[in-house]
């Protein structure tokens, strides 16, 4: 079984090509040990004035666990596309198999290494919808209280009201505890297609770490473009 060596670095390394990924650095804990696994890379270059994302999953086996090494330069809308294509390959190839995973790679200040964040089963929605819309007429969530997120490039709103990346973290965990338990709560994401990729693990990790058995995630993302709708 093939174990990712656990190291504390602000980039990762592609073999001997030498291309370099600088991955995130967050101060929030996640899986710390996969078995089994391959790698894809999502490279930052600028190509014609226009930020892109170059892709290299060469060595990307069916049957283990994918690591997604992403540049935290990159926005989402240069990423989303790619990470849509390689989740439906590792899912449904013909050699795929059950109980393989997906995760994003970061390096973790706090224990020092090189932590995980599961996104297996997250469907991202780049059409164009807001979470509060979608919900709208949908009996599925109507037994949860839902929690509304909105992530843009200098601020987040949380029920519609403003905070900031410094308040966030705090603010939502106020929130969370103010909610009677007679119902679960459902906190939906959505995020500004031009986010970069540093600001988005930001974000998910905290609420991936503020979850619990009456605090759900939805499993749908909203990727939005603000110039729309």
């Amino acid at each position: 079984m093939k174990k990712l060596l656990l190291v504390f670095l602000p980039f990762l390394m592609l073999g001997c090509a030498k291309k370099e990924v600088k991955i995130p650095t967050l101060a929030e804990k996640g899986v710390q040990e996969i078995q089994n696994h391959s790698q894809v890379w999502l490279f930052f270059e600028v190509k014609n004035n226009d930020t892109i994302a170059i892709v290299n999953r060469k060595n990307t086996i069916s049957t283990t666990h994918w690591i997604y090494n992403i540049d935290k330069r990159l926005p989402l809308k240069a990423i989303m596309p790619s990470i849509i294509m390689l989740q439906d390959r590792h899912a449904n190839s013909m050699h795929s198999e059950k109980g393989m995973l997906d995760y994003f790679s970061y390096s973790d200040t706090i224990s020092k290494r090189l932590s995980f964040l599961e996104f297996d089963g997250v469907t991202f929605k780049i059409d164009g919808f807001l979470s509060n819309k979608f919900i709208e007429n949908n009996a599925d969530y109507l037994n949860y209280h839902n929690v509304h997120l909105v992530f843009n490039q200098n601020s987040a709103l949380i029920n519609g009201e403003k905070t900031d990346r410094l308040n966030f973290k705090n603010e939502l965990s106020a929130l969370l505890k103010l909610y009677a338990y007679d119902k679960q709560m459902m906190l939906h994401l959505n995020f500004n297609r031009n986010l970069m990729y540093q600001d988005y693990l930001f974000y998910r990790t905290i609420i991936q770490n503020l979850s619990r058995e009456n605090i759900l995630i939805n499993q749908i993302e909203f990727i939005y473009n603000e110039n729309e709708g």
